[in-house]
């Protein structure tokens, strides 16, 4: 384990596979070689010798090169995996997990708002811009409009897909949105300075959903997989309602931050626990 101490005095990072021939598993030893093989890949992972997104050898070929046979090596792998260490994918391989981006859930601002200023390298995709029947959704905005806009886009932040964005809106108070260029790619930009409708509060409700198909194909993620999607209706300053907004979000590329504060012996969450926003799905 000579090496294995050299590099960890260095903080060198090991290129391609080279890793794994640094690293020894002592069949000897009290430890169950699975959980040596664990503690070995875990400490390359936590030492960033092995970055967020590498792709780990098979699993054969871990155990000939180790010297053990398969079982240790899947069992060590699929305990990392439940850690969160690793993202194993089926007819892709095994990866060192993505790091997470943090939501602010008590901050009501676009997504180019909370990524793009950050040093977060955000492209935002236009998949549709249009007209489409959603009267769930209209009757939750207040408008009795046939058809809404519907603009939706896929986020990438590291030029990985992370979030599908989709923003219902009334064709009469927002004309010709769907046409336009996006003011700084960002859609409350927009409202603010084309329209002049500013946003100040929104009613959300978060939840874990199964994964459609289509909603699967765009965020690269298997179809059935657990999203959160957030159903927010946000309004403007006369308390009117203005846009009913869909995120799902992959989970294994979030972590959401809230800020409590006390008064009155109250502890107030923003958003407010609990809360029973309208959660139409007219899909």
């Amino acid at each position: 384990m000579a090496s294995v101490a050299r590099a960890q005095a260095t903080g060198e990072t090991r290129s391609g596979d080279g890793w794994v021939a640094a690293l020894a598993v002592h069949r000897g030893s009290f430890v169950p070689l699975h959980r040596q093989i664990h503690d070995l890949v875990r400490q390359e992972i936590v030492a960033d010798r092995l970055p967020p997104g590498a792709r780990l050898p098979s699993e054969e070929e871990l155990a000939e090169r180790w010297g053990v046979s398969l079982a240790p090596v899947r069992q060590a792998l699929v305990d990392l995996a439940g850690e969160g260490y690793l993202d194993r994918h089926r007819g892709r391989g095994t990866f060192v997990r993505q790091s997470k981006f943090e939501e602010k859930l008590s901050i009501l601002s676009s997504f180019s708002g909370s990524h793009g200023h950050h040093g977060e390298r955000l492209e935002l995709v236009m998949l549709y811009s249009g007209l489409v029947p959603a009267p769930r959704v209209a009757a939750a905005l207040g408008v009795r409009a046939r058809k809404l806009v519907l603009i939706q886009r896929l986020a990438h932040l590291e030029a990985s897909p992370v979030a599908l964005l989709s923003a219902y809106l009334d064709p009469a108070r927002f004309p010709g949105i769907d046409k336009r260029e996006l003011e700084g790619g960002s859609l409350y930009r927009t409202f603010d300075t084309i329209y002049g409708v500013e946003l100040v509060r929104a009613e959300t409700v978060i939840e874990a959903v199964h994964a459609g198909d289509d909603e699967a194909a765009q965020l690269g993620i298997g179809t059935g997989a657990m999203v959160l999607r957030a159903d927010s209706v946000t309004y403007d300053r006369d308390d009117a309602a203005v846009e009913f907004s869909r995120v799902l979000y992959r989970v294994e590329r979030f972590r959401f931050s809230l800020d409590s504060y006390r008064l009155d012996d109250r502890v107030l969450h923003f958003p407010a626990p609990g809360a029973t926003g309208p959660v139409p799905d007219d899909e």
